[in-house]
């Protein structure tokens, strides 16, 4: 149960990442390009996070301190799709 949960969270980061990059090249550059860089970079680095907590993880019974942590990445992941859909729509406004 607890890998299903932390892979699910990692299988929606990757998507996170993939979407932050391609929303990269349709942003402008400046500040707001500059900011996108770090988030993306952030997004990529907390990705890897997950990998590291699947692996670690990997095996292990599934205590309720474990099950905790992965819904937390789990809700994490959501939380940065819904902060991207954000930053989506403001770029889409300022366009506008």
């Amino acid at each position: 149960m607890l890998q299903l949960i932390v892979f699910a969270g990692f299988a929606l980061m990757l998507y996170n990442v993939y979407f932050g990059f391609r929303m990269k090249s349709q942003a402008p550059g400046g500040i707001i390009g500059e900011r996108l860089v770090q988030l993306n970079s952030f997004i990529a680095l907390f990705a890897l996070g997950y990998l590291a907590v699947g692996l670690l993880t990997w095996g292990r019974p599934a205590d309720p301190l474990l099950l905790i942590t992965g819904l937390i990445l789990l809700f994490g992941a959501v939380f940065v799709w819904l902060v991207l859909r954000l930053v989506e729509a403001i770029l889409a406004a300022l366009e506008a």
